[in-house]
């Protein structure tokens, strides 16, 4: 389960916030304070209370009145075999399609001659969408379905009393829609109204405040409450799972390594009681043991979260409320690190930190703004430097990767920085879970005379009683320095200086097909498109002229991908492709070129995959 789509209206900041769409894994909603970040989180719920829009639109005058109702609109998306569990032994209502309703290898829909064909066809479908509108006023509220039924077909027409046409339907087996009869519409039994109060109950809302969690009753309750407070209940009976119980204790110390165990307690009055062990367990000193209710408020948030996330048998949605606010920087990338390791559930976050963005790699980012008349939301595109900017600017931040890391791996640029990431997530499978990749803005300084200097200055900045995490390592091009120079590089950097198997970066991406699917891609090359053969012929006439080497060899290397200007090399290909139309930009260019090869031959990155996994600290 997922929200597809949403909608707010006449709800404290949002007079109409418009549709927003959301995706499956990570979804940001970004904005300034008070802009309406939790606001949205707080109607994603649908279990809000009401509280209507005030502005000069909706109170026009000193004592007037707006509407009482506050309503959402929110499309949920299902697959088949989770629409049929939430459906479980009862019957439903659907409404029978419209007369001659094209079903898919079948003959069209005819009413109650065709019934068994419509529902063999819906139960093979994958994926259903199911939307509603929610109503809340101060006495109640009232869940409404709209659009076709399951997002799949056309309802037929009313009757004279105005009352549509009703299958009653069962899910047989758990596996396929069965028909039970015919009967009269009734609103609570129509099947999107009917699941709505499972589909509530898995939505999480985690806010930016204190659980008073610390202790509830004994119970058998293994399903956390949307307001968690029977977390030490659902956590005691996870130990009748010793290995999930035992996963959740190593998750939770990764994401907060000053945590070493988390168990439960009785306590008096029939309670039982979340402990926090700071020191190794196997001292067996439960007496030093910490009670969750007199520690940081991150900490039970952390553990509610793992929580759901771990145990649930099915998709849930998780809203997370201004992480930063609760855990510190680094602690944050790694939650969000090790959530990416269950991608079966849809995560939504409101955030002002840049640092969360970055980590969370999100599939939708939406900024919310206020204006006299309320909130409005604006989806801008993750991947646009130019919505990026602009988006920055509405933070009035500078993003920064360093400031909460737990080490920082600085290489040569921001291409470098971009792409490295990505390698490794690919091909090596591997999270950087605490640690920044940090392009270094000024390589020219680490080879000036005063190199050495630059080296301390860096390593200052990462490492000793400051915030600066420190440095693993600096990821150099080998360009043409000799062997001395790079030995001399690693002494001034006390050994952290590492040089890159080949001369550049660049160097990995001459693939003739990358680079003229890319040039294709970027405005100004010329038509007829680029092939790759033309891309293949300038790089072998490049790699046989000497001009493109360090020491001018009277033939080029056998090894001459780890020894070319790769850098020099596409800057010409582009120049001369687009009759000097296009400058290959070594940021855009070079990226756009990695998810080429990422996607359709990531084996290319092999070697460079292993060498910088080698650099990372161990996990």
């Amino acid at each position: 389960m997922r929200i597809a789509r949403i909608q707010v209206r006449n709800f404290k900041s949002f007079l109409d916030s418009g549709e927003v769409e959301l995706k499956p894994g990570f979804n940001v909603i970004t904005g300034q304070n008070s802009a309406g970040k939790t606001a949205l989180l707080e109607a994603m719920t649908l279990q809000f209370s009401p509280s209507p829009h005030r502005s000069l639109r909706t109170v026009g005058f000193p004592g007037a009145q707006p509407s009482v109702e506050s309503v959402v609109r929110v499309t949920f998306s299902l697959g088949r075999d989770e629409l049929f569990r939430l459906m479980g032994e009862s019957q439903h209502q659907l409404p029978l399609p419209q007369q001659g309703f094209p079903i898919p290898g079948n003959r069209p829909y005819q009413a109650r001659a065709t019934e068994g064909p419509f529902l063999a066809w819906l139960s093979r479908e994958p994926e259903f969408s199911v939307s509603l509108q929610l109503a809340r006023w101060p006495a109640g509220e009232r869940f409404t379905a709209e659009g076709p039924p399951l997002g799949k077909y056309p309802m037929g027409p009313r009757d004279s009393d105005g009352n549509l046409q009703m299958l009653s339907v069962f899910a047989r087996d758990g596996q396929e829609f069965a028909l039970a009869g015919f009967a009269r519409a009734v609103p609570t039994d129509y099947l999107p109204v009917s699941i709505v109060g499972p589909l509530r109950a898995r939505i999480y809302r985690f806010v930016a405040e204190r659980f008073n969690v610390g202790q509830c009753p004994f119970g058998n309750n293994s399903t956390l409450a949307p307001n968690a407070q029977n977390l030490p209940e659902a956590i005691n009976t996870l130990k009748a799972n010793p290995e999930r119980f035992r996963r959740l204790n190593e998750l939770v110390c990764k994401i907060l390594p000053q945590i070493r165990q988390v168990s439960v307690r009785a306590v008096p009055g029939g309670n039982v009681q979340i402990i926090i062990w700071p020191h190794d367990p196997t001292t067996q000193r439960e007496d030093l043991a910490i009670p969750l209710s007199e520690c940081g408020s991150g900490v039970g948030q952390v553990l509610a979260i793992m929580y759901v996330v771990m145990t649930s048998d099915h998709p849930q949605v998780i809203l997370v409320d201004e992480p930063q606010s609760f855990l510190h920087p680094g602690a944050v990338r790694k939650l969000i690190d090790v959530l990416k390791q269950y991608p079966q559930h849809q995560y939504i976050f409101s955030t002002h930190s840049p640092g969360v963005i970055t980590a969370a790699e999100p599939a939708t980012l939406t900024v919310a703004r206020f204006t006299d008349g309320g909130t409005s939301l604006q989806p801008i595109d993750p991947t646009s430097a130019k919505d990026l900017q602009a988006y920055l600017s509405e933070l009035g931040a500078r993003l920064s990767d360093v400031f909460g890391a737990d080490n920082v791996l600085w290489v040569e640029g921001q291409t470098e920085e971009a792409c490295f990431p990505r390698i490794l997530s690919v091909l090596a499978n591997r999270r950087l879970m605490g640690t920044s990749v940090v392009g270094v803005r000024q390589t020219g300084d680490l080879q000036a005379r005063d190199k050495r200097k630059m080296f301390d200055v860096y390593r200052r900045l990462s490492g000793g009683n400051t915030l600066m995490p420190p440095a693993v390592a600096f990821v150099l091009d080998s360009e043409c320095l000799s062997d001395a120079d790079k030995e001399d590089m690693r002494r001034a950097s006390q050994g952290l200086a590492r040089f890159l198997p080949r001369r550049m970066y660049e160097n990995f991406l001459l693939d003739a097909e990358a680079v003229a699917a890319v040039a294709n891609g970027s405005d100004g090359f010329r038509l007829p498109e680029v092939t790759p053969d033309e891309v293949q012929q300038l790089i072998d006439q490049k790699r046989a002229d000497q001009r493109y080497y360090c020491r001018g060899p009277a033939a080029a290397p056998a090894d001459w991908t780890a020894e070319i200007d790769g850098a020099r090399v596409l800057s010409e290909i582009f120049a001369e492709l687009s009759e000097n139309r296009v400058a290959f930009d070594k940021m855009r260019h070079s990226v756009a070129i990695t998810e080429w090869i990422l996607e359709r031959r990531r084996e290319s990155f092999r070697e460079l995959a292993e060498w910088l996994e080698q650099l990372l600290p161990a996990t």
